[in-house]
């Protein structure tokens, strides 16, 4: 799939799913919710994927703390990686959208993923970036 194919099957996605997002240049911008928690997602559509990052919209002012968190997840999690943007917490991950069969599907999927992450780190993140 082509750059504008992964970008036109992204927001028909979001479309379907009733989720407003921003284009802004090159990132494809949204929120999501879970419960209290919300955080913002960035995605950027390149040819035969798109790769998701996942900001929590929190501080890390103990950076020990939080390389700590990123560890602990990324030793669990099979997708992706949690990483530190500055002192801003952040997961990545990548949907392969190469073959174009079953590519809803994929991304999809891979969104769900980084929500699930997200669900399960937040409240370490939120102790060790409000420490």
């Amino acid at each position: 799939m082509q750059e504008d194919e992964c970008r036109r099957l992204l927001e028909a996605l979001l479309r379907d799913s009733g989720v407003q997002w921003e284009q802004s240049g090159e990132w494809t911008r949204f929120r999501f919710r879970e419960g209290a928690m919300v955080w913002e997602l960035a995605c950027r559509c390149r040819r035969g994927e798109v790769l998701a990052y996942s900001r929590y919209p929190m501080t890390a002012f103990d950076r020990a703390a939080a390389f700590s968190m990123c560890s602990e997840a990324n030793g669990a999690l099979t997708r992706g990686a949690m990483f530190l943007q500055g002192e801003t917490p952040v997961f990545r991950i990548r949907a392969d959208l190469g073959d174009p069969y079953g590519a809803r599907e994929r991304l999809a999927e891979t969104l769900e993923y980084s929500a699930a992450a997200m669900a399960r780190y937040w409240g370490g993140f939120q102790k060790a970036c409000h420490a």
